[in-house]
């Protein structure tokens, strides 16, 4: 009895296989073969039992056709990734410019901002002395004024 339970047991796990597979929308990938339950022979028993059904070539081919479908979008994915970070690097490129010379114009403008404040505190000073001519009379005798 128990023999017949476990012949009953592998025949219905292989036909709720088989049902599985047949009602799959065909985006499942197949099991490997070497997964599917051997079955139980016994030398008492005089019915056989049928072996576990395989994936049949169109399955297999099927599912190489997925495979290579995915092997297409992923190429295709990583094509347009290279041309997504070509462009951002660009942008970036382009940024930096920008950013270079607006650096390089507030350089300047400070430079020309120091030099002014210069020439002013450079002109205060020589109203201050004069620019470097005492007005008032000396008092050394030059040699001019020797008879």
């Amino acid at each position: 009895m128990k023999l017949t339970r476990a012949h009953f047991a592998v025949m219905t796990a292989a036909a709720s296989m088989a049902l599985l597979a047949a009602c799959s929308k065909g985006d499942d990938t197949a099991a490997p073969a070497s997964n599917a339950p051997a079955p139980v022979t016994t030398p008492e028993s005089s019915t056989s039992v049928a072996p576990a059904p395989t994936a049949e070539p169109s399955t297999t081919d099927k599912i190489k056709e997925e495979a290579r479908k995915a092997e297409e979008a992923a190429k295709a994915n990583a094509a347009s990734l290279k041309e997504d970070a070509k462009q951002a690097a660009d942008t970036v490129a382009e940024k930096a410019g920008q950013a270079k010379d607006a650096v390089s114009d507030a350089a300047s403008r400070t430079g020309a901002a120091i030099k002014e404040g210069a020439a002013k505190a450079d002109s205060a000073i020589q109203e201050k002395l004069g620019n470097g001519v005492d007005a008032s009379p000396s008092s050394v005798p030059s040699e001019q004024s020797k008879p």
